[in-house]
């Protein structure tokens, strides 16, 4: 089966990055803010057994997506995945466990750090994100993310999310609409990096 894990580290979009840091600001939730006890530390081990396991990972069947269950977390943010169903992904790894998320803006984070989440040692496997534009889940490593940055503009529930289409023109009309987006800003999940999953989820991520 072939490693599907990002590559890195390999630097780019600084300034995208930097922007997204200056812009978090106090949404519980994928952005961090919120009642302490609203959102989960993904660095506490509440169970004080020494056991760094993700508490959100699931059994997954790898080749094919799970359904999305009431009682699956997202394995970023710990918001209720069921709760935004225009934006679910889910990642699977080459042993057999997979991660749900509530949005791809924490999808994006767990892919470049999959480590810093107690993610297994274990190769990526395969994604899937839901279009934005039909609401089907797709495969992950076919679809197109634009690089929306915009938060007034996106008025996104979780702060700002990537949108993320099937077909790559869809895409591309998405961006052309804007003069602070461009071609370039169109990109695979291949192309994202630490510097791309901090424009969504910066206070994230290590």
């Amino acid at each position: 089966m072939t490693d599907r894990s990002p590559s890195r580290p390999w630097s780019r979009r600084r300034l995208l990055a930097a922007a997204g840091v200056g812009s978090v600001a106090g949404l519980a939730g994928c952005t961090g803010g919120g009642d302490a006890d609203d959102v989960v530390d993904p660095d506490d081990d509440d169970d004080g057994d020494g056991d760094s396991r993700s508490p959100h990972l699931v059994d997954h069947p790898v080749d094919e997506p799970l359904s999305f269950e009431s009682d699956h977390l997202c394995g970023v943010c710990t918001m209720g995945v069921v709760n935004y169903p225009e934006r679910n992904t889910q990642l699977a790894h080459e042993n057999g466990e997979g991660i749900p998320f509530c949005s791809p803006g924490c999808l994006f984070a767990y892919y470049v750090a999959p480590e810093h989440f107690d993610g297994p040692d274990s190769p990526v496997a395969n994604v899937w994100v839901t279009d934005f534009d039909t609401g089907e889940l797709i495969d992950g490593f076919e679809a197109h993310y634009a690089l929306e940055q915009d938060e007034l503009r996106a008025d996104d529930p979780m702060k700002i999310d990537p949108r993320v289409y099937a077909d790559e023109e869809t895409a591309l009309e998405y961006v052309r609409q804007y003069d602070d987006l461009s071609e370039d800003d169109v990109i695979g999940l291949e192309e994202v990096d630490e510097d791309v999953a901090r424009i969504y989820r910066s206070t994230r991520l290590p």
